[in-house]
């Protein structure tokens, strides 16, 4: 009867290990795809606020472009403005 009982417990204890094992495998591998989702998501998240980003800088510089062309088309006027404010006998005519 010992041999016997030795017998099993020389199978069921291998046996329970690698089911113990491959149950905290098993653990170990859904955690680490929740973790590895996680990632895709945040990895999404950041390259869109990238774009953003990039989007904003774009029309930042859209901005200072037009900007400096308008302070040109007003240093223009403001210089013809003067030119016919001068009395006409100082004028030189085109």
């Amino acid at each position: 009867m010992a041999d016997i009982a030795l017998g099993l417990c020389f199978v069921l204890i291998p046996l329970a290990l690698r089911w113990i094992t491959a149950w905290q495998m098993g653990r170990y591998s859904r955690a680490a795809l929740r973790g590895d989702e996680e990632y895709r998501k945040l990895a999404g998240e950041l390259n869109e606020i990238r774009d953003a980003i990039h989007g904003v800088e774009r029309r930042r510089h859209q901005y200072a472009s037009r900007r400096s062309h308008l302070r040109g088309q007003i240093e223009a006027a403001r210089t013809e403005l003067a030119a016919l404010r001068r009395p006409a006998e100082n004028r030189i005519a085109a």
